[in-house]
């Protein structure tokens, strides 16, 4: 007879913050139509929208969502922009901050 590790129950497992919630319907433009956008912003947008703000230049090299479709952003054309890798990091990690800043509805 083979053996078998002993089962204690399962753990309810949180959802990672990345993951659809359930139901939720899937707006990314994914494959193809992604890259075609992404390759559309990139050049009308050469350079960093946010190194502009601040009268600086840099070339853009990544395609980000002006509003972040985890907070109810679109995928269309104009919610998306060019940035440099910096500003993308740094705008990145200030709404993942944030993210864990706003109560969930476990923890009000």
């Amino acid at each position: 007879m083979p053996w078998q590790p002993p089962s204690f129950g399962s753990r309810p497992t949180k959802p990672k913050p990345w993951a659809r919630r359930e139901g939720a319907p899937d707006t990314r433009k994914r494959g193809r139509a992604g890259q075609r956008d992404r390759a559309q912003v990139l050049a009308e947008e050469p350079l960093c929208r946010a190194c502009l703000d601040k009268g600086l230049t840099a070339a853009s090299t990544k395609v980000d969502h002006v509003v972040p479709l985890s907070e109810g952003g679109s995928d269309e054309r104009s919610n998306k922009q060019g940035l440099c890798d910096p500003c993308h990091d740094a705008k990145s990690a200030a709404e993942r901050a944030a993210a864990r800043r706003r109560p969930t509805a476990d923890h009000p």
